[in-house]
């Protein structure tokens, strides 16, 4: 398997990014409770993107090991991605959306609406991928999909952060 390389390198950047988030929470000033509901929400983008790319990377390479053929390794592979990817973008646009109903608008306009749809493209691409579409491309939009989970966790990061120095750069 030519990809195991990138799939560990993608694994090591999701366990890094998830852990220094939790190291963000950690040293956070405010208790859990006394948090915006954004920030939690912000949070579940940060870890459920980073830790989806890390089990999503690791999938492949437990595959193999079972001595699967390489066809259905990418297949089973690409249809867990878009199942997880459709899911967890749906249910972060609904959770974002009731937050906004509840009068706690989204912090950063356009972030919550480019994480979404970045993470639906990628995984109806996976899904169609598992489907038999793109036969000969499906480790490339697997690839795509890690890259765009490890990117919106990435930003959430930085959302976070920004915010968090905002918030503190306010208190007296």
């Amino acid at each position: 398997m030519e990809s195991h390389g990138f799939l560990l390198t993608v694994s090591q950047i999701a366990v890094a990014l998830a852990g220094f988030s939790g190291l963000v929470v950690a040293t956070r000033g405010a208790s859990p409770t006394g948090w915006h509901p954004r920030d939690t929400w912000s949070l579940s983008w940060m870890f459920g993107a980073s830790i989806g790319a890390l089990f999503l990377a690791l999938l492949p390479i437990l595959l193999f090991f079972f001595r699967l053929r390489e066809e259905i390794v990418w297949t089973v592979a690409n249809l867990v991605m878009g199942a997880f990817m459709l899911i967890f973008a749906l249910t972060m646009a609904v959770s974002g959306r009731r937050l906004t109903k509840l009068g706690h608008r989204p912090r950063v306009r356009y972030f919550p609406i480019a994480a979404t749809v970045l993470l639906l493209i990628c995984g109806c691409l996976a899904s169609l991928g598992a489907l038999g579409m793109f036969r000969q491309v499906r480790v490339g939009i697997f690839a795509l999909g890690l890259i765009a989970c490890l990117l919106v966790s990435a930003f959430a990061l930085v959302v976070f952060l920004v915010l968090l120095a905002r918030a503190a750069r306010l208190r007296p």
